[in-house]
């Protein structure tokens, strides 16, 4: 955990991955410690494969390991040109019908959605079928597979 408050134990993880092609690739995240050195995440990773916002993680040197996974999937979306503001309310609507939520960093060149697992991927490949019909240039994919 890095910048934690000691009294609330919230704080950032720093994840990191290496990709196939050898690129080093880091995100820092939202986070809750636990005990015995494990990191709650509370939030999904944009960039990161292999989590998402509920997953108990351990850290380790050479990247991370989810420990539980927890209630949730992650999507990553990605457009070109960057998600306007269409886009994002029309993703924001057809994912909190199934109880996800939308987060982008301003350029929004990126989206992230977090979606209860229970939602199911039949569920969230329909809405993104859909999204590609509305939303130009976009691409996505499951974080969490």
């Amino acid at each position: 955990m890095t910048e934690a408050n000691d009294a609330d134990q919230y704080g950032h993880v720093r994840l990191t991955v290496t990709e196939p092609d050898g690129q080093l690739i880091t995100e820092v995240l939202p986070a809750r410690a636990l005990p015995g050195g494990l990191a709650e995440l509370l939030g999904s990773p944009g960039l990161v494969m292999g989590a998402a916002a509920g997953d108990v993680l351990v850290l380790q040197a050479s990247g991370f390991q989810v420990v539980r996974r927890g209630p949730n999937d992650c999507v990553q979306v990605y457009a070109d040109p960057p998600l306007d503001d269409h886009a994002m309310a029309w993703l924001a609507k057809a994912f909190e019908a199934v109880g996800g939520y939308v987060e982008a960093p301003p350029q929004r060149q990126f989206a992230v959605v977090t979606v209860p697992s229970a939602a199911g991927s039949e569920q969230v490949e329909a809405i993104m079928a859909e999204a590609g019909t509305q939303i130009p240039g976009l691409e996505w994919q499951f974080g969490t597979a």
